[in-house]
């Protein structure tokens, strides 16, 4: 390191000087970019990692307000591209693919309003087969139905 950036470095804040100390920034450190073990050493502090041994899963090191208040420090000096990945989205990167006015444009409804023509269209297409189903429920039916439609026969 340069002695400017030995004198940029000293002028960080305390929490992101100290940070910097523990797990140093990305040009001279790579993290991964998802949960790894707590033995690699290219582990992320903000993300869970495993233990192989047990195989139990430790949490983040940095909890989600502890790295959000990294990640804002770390902006107002311009140097938030040092930090490891983050799990979360912050600023402009969050809100560049919002959907903002789903709630809007399509409104979730009622479950019964949601299966409503579904519910109807099975009802037309059970009254238009009513015929062949209780005849498939009641074999004299179907004699029922012959008569009926010799009624329906000779009185026109």
């Amino acid at each position: 390191m340069s002695l400017a950036s030995k004198e940029a470095f000293s002028k960080l804040p305390q929490k992101l000087h100290n940070f910097f100390i523990k797990f140093p920034p990305r040009p001279f450190a790579e993290y991964s970019e998802k949960p790894s073990t707590i033995v690699d050493p290219k582990f992320n502090p903000f993300l869970p990692n495993k233990n192989p041994e047990t195989g139990k899963w430790h949490g983040a090191k940095y909890s989600l307000r502890r790295s959000s208040d990294l990640f804002k420090m770390a902006r107002k000096f311009g140097i938030q591209d040092l930090l490891p990945p983050m799990p979360k989205k912050f600023y402009e990167e969050k809100y560049n693919n919002k959907n903002w006015m789903r709630g809007v444009l399509t409104q979730k409804k009622q479950k019964w309003e949601r299966e409503l023509p579904e519910k109807l269209e099975a009802r037309e297409d059970a009254i238009a087969k009513m015929d062949d189903i209780i005849a498939a429920a009641r074999p004299r039916y179907k004699r029922q139905l012959e008569k009926k439609k010799k009624r329906e026969q000779t009185w026109f």
